[in-house]
């Protein structure tokens, strides 16, 4: 991902709007797919963690699927579309982004560990 300076200075907030709309999409698919994982695994006794996230990162959902996770972003995606000035934009879009990148790098593991 661009650095969010880089975003600022050749997207509109329609173009960064919609690349985290298309990336939410892909972590919401790659999500479906994990907890489809988890619920297998929790039926062989082998999935027995109380939250995907813990409490040092920037999500406030608890939870040991990754859909509810995907709400959170969906809710934070709602909220920098409705920002009424840049600072809030720009504020909403660095948690934001953290959080995509968080959810991408946390199932990617997660599809490696399966495979493991």
């Amino acid at each position: 991902m661009l650095p969010l300076l880089t975003w600022r200075i050749i997207m509109t907030h329609e173009q960064i709007l919609l690349r985290l709309k298309e990336n939410i999409q892909l972590v919401y698919r790659q999500s479906v797919d994990a907890d489809h994982s988890i619920e297998a695994l929790r039926k062989d006794d082998k999935a027995k963690f109380s939250a995907i996230f813990g409490d040092s990162t920037p999500f406030t959902t608890r939870s040991n699927l990754f859909l509810p996770y995907v709400e959170e972003l969906a809710a934070d995606l709602l909220a920098v579309q409705q920002a009424s000035d840049d600072k809030s934009f720009e504020q909403g879009l660095a948690t934001l982004v953290k959080k995509i990148e968080l959810m991408f790098s946390t199932l990617g593991a997660f599809k490696t560990n399966l495979k493991a």
